[in-house]
């Protein structure tokens, strides 16, 4: 579990990372990393280098820039899977900050255990979301399975398409890409060169999958009646909850 922590007041900075290790300490099965910035740009740069956190903890009032931009820089390069908490002396960006869809806003002067609560409430959000980190060149993404509808080879790379409509590109090879996702119910081979998300399927046509963003994906004749047979197994269980 990677936490960034972002305050120019050292203080203040020292303040939260106390905070956080110690939660840290109650919570080992987290293995919790932490890095810490006074620098805002320091961090983006770290993030270019290293990958998003899975949290960050952010001052808003920052000289240069404030912590909403941060912010919002920070969540384009995660696909919106890292969780920010804002932790600030003014309320006057309250309503900014929340309609970024941050996952707290604490003001400061807060306490240990309101803190907590604020962490606490985070990590019971993403024991439901698995993330998986998806190498794009020289950045390393950590993509929400959720959100992705489906993965094609093209042109030797695999184009992994978005819910939001972004398309990622990556050499991992499909078929590892597939054993990232082997647990996952919804996801599924078709053939050599899609990975498709039933979740996102839309309808199910004589050799075809069209999926909810109107994009088609061809299902080889050998493998239709395998493939058909997963799609409704996965609906029923979805509808049945066994």
């Amino acid at each position: 579990m990677k936490i960034m922590i972002c305050d120019d007041e050292i203080s203040e900075l020292r303040n939260i990372e106390g905070f956080v290790a110690e939660y840290a300490k109650i919570h080992l099965e987290l293995l919790i990393e932490i890095k810490c910035f006074t620098n805002p740009l320091e961090l983006l740069e770290d993030i270019d280098k290293n990958g998003t956190p899975d949290i960050a903890l952010l001052d808003i009032c920052m000289p240069g820039i404030l912590g909403t931009e941060i912010a919002r820089e920070i969540m384009c390069k995660s696909e919106e899977s890292t969780d920010i908490i804002f932790l600030t002396t003014s309320p006057d960006f309250a309503v900014e900050a929340f309609s970024l869809h941050v996952s707290d806003y604490l003001s400061k002067p807060y306490t240990k255990e309101r803190f907590g609560d604020a962490l606490d409430r985070v990590m019971k959000k993403r024991e439901k979301h698995r993330l998986v980190p998806i190498s794009c060149g020289k950045e390393v993404y950590r993509v929400e399975l959720r959100n992705v509808l489906y993965a094609e080879v093209k042109n030797h790379t695999v184009e992994i398409h978005m819910e939001s409509g972004r398309c990622l590109k990556t050499r991992t090879p499909l078929i590892k890409l597939m054993e990232l996702l082997k647990d996952v119910d919804s996801f599924t081979l078709v053939g050599a060169s899609y990975i498709v998300n039933f979740t996102y399927v839309q309808s199910l046509l004589s050799g075809t999958l069209e999926m909810t963003n109107g994009d088609v994906i061809p299902v080889p004749r050998r493998l239709r009646s395998n493939i058909e047979k997963q799609y409704f197994d996965f609906y029923m269980k979805e509808a049945t909850g066994k």
